[in-house]
């Protein structure tokens, strides 16, 4: 299974770079089209995985703060002070 990730996720870097449309791609590598829609959405969801989506969290003081939690169904939790509604609408852009 990894191996056929792998490959499928090798063909979207090539489209990605080739500056064909998907269609054309698709025809060009045997690819159904819908086949490789499903790949190119588990690609960049991978992307925002392990790219550099993470915004570092730095604490300014040493007293308790309350914080506010937000928990996605995939089981990743968002934890940040409840002051710092910036930082939180930023994380939850990037999910």
């Amino acid at each position: 299974m990894k191996e056929r990730r792998d490959y499928m996720f090798t063909l979207v870097r090539q489209w990605r770079e080739s500056g064909l449309t998907r269609q054309e791609f698709c025809l060009q590598h045997g690819i159904t089209l819908s086949k490789f829609g499903y790949w190119i959405a588990r690609w960049k969801a991978d992307q925002s995985v392990e790219g550099t989506g993470f915004i570092p969290m730095v604490s300014s003081g040493s007293g308790p703060v309350a914080m506010l939690s937000v928990v996605y169904p995939n089981g990743v939790r968002l934890e940040v002070p409840s002051a710092d509604l910036g930082l939180l609408s930023s994380l939850i852009a990037l999910a």
